[in-house]
């Protein structure tokens, strides 16, 4: 079945090392795009985690938050140890010169610059953090799927309801198209003959033939509304099938293109009125299928 883009997902992993929290949020987007909310060092896991939120999602702006503590929280910042021996080795040579008691702590060092310097994260520490956020990221994808397969089922029924809607105006249209020939037919006669019979002439019946049989090339949507249902039925066919929403999107473009093109050939209010109803339910399932992964 039709997944939605939409959807968040959220899950909480622990084991001796440590824990490990994610959160997915998903909303609708041409292509996949992935960005994470991380410590630093855990960016590094980026590429992993993509290949692993691609196997389950193939359209949507993921932002996913990641969050470890524990044993398994990488140090980024370290202290510089050096850096701090200067600072107290002149603060107590300047207290020694002026005759002040020397620091017994060294809180006060510890806002100066450079006492905390960014340490980068070995790859053997990184990695063996990963199991602990691959299952937490396994867990949120899982709840992120439950809530897009959800909406997706509702938006396909919704959908076929429809696509049934627009094959029973389609059908009606056809119906109504021999109908409208005989009445164009009678107006031209009536409309020709009170003309000639003004001017004492007669109308031949060939030529109110030929004239009918051009008007009714004319107008011809047989073709249109074929292509109408071969379209309504592929769209029906691909709900239940996985991550179609760009084949419906396409579908949707072409469905409003026949409508359109039955509406410009049409020499009939009610069909017209009818092609309006047509279109109108296709705006609603292109609105819908922009959502559809």
């Amino acid at each position: 079945m039709a997944l939605s883009m939409t959807g968040c997902g959220e899950a909480l992993a622990a084991d001796a090392s440590g824990t490990c929290r994610v959160e997915l949020r998903c909303v609708n987007n041409r292509f996949l795009k992935l960005s994470i909310r991380t410590r630093d060092g855990f960016g590094l896991l980026e590429s992993q985690i993509e290949a692993v939120v691609r196997q389950r999602v193939r359209r949507g702006a993921v932002q996913m938050s990641l969050d470890v503590t524990g044993p398994a929280a990488l140090a980024t910042r370290q202290l510089d140890t050096s850096q701090l021996d200067a600072y107290l080795h002149q603060l107590t040579d300047f207290c020694s010169r002026h005759d002040l008691p020397p620091p017994r702590t060294v809180d006060a060092l510890l806002s100066l610059p450079s006492i905390l310097a960014d340490a980068i994260p070995s790859r053997e520490a990184i990695e063996c953090a990963w199991p602990l956020v691959a299952q937490a990221l396994s867990i949120a994808l899982d709840g992120l799927d439950s809530m897009r397969r959800a909406e997706g089922m509702a938006m396909a029924r919704d959908m076929l309801v429809t696509c049934g809607e627009i094959t029973s105006l389609a059908a009606a249209i056809r119906a109504r198209v021999p109908i409208v020939v005989d009445e164009y037919r009678i107006r031209l006669h009536d409309r020709v003959c009170k003309l000639l019979q003004e001017r004492g002439a007669t109308l031949a019946e060939n030529d109110l033939v030929r004239e009918i049989a051009l008007i009714a090339d004319r107008s011809d949507i047989a073709e249109e509304l074929v292509r109408l249902d071969s379209h309504l039925q592929q769209f029906e066919r691909l709900l239940s099938e996985e991550s179609p929403g760009r084949s419906l999107d396409f579908l949707t473009q072409e469905l409003a293109r026949e409508a359109n093109t039955i509406g410009s050939k049409s020499l009939d209010v009610t069909i017209a009125h009818t092609v309006v109803e047509i279109k109108t339910r296709i705006e609603r399932l292109r609105e819908l299928v922009q959502n559809i992964e």
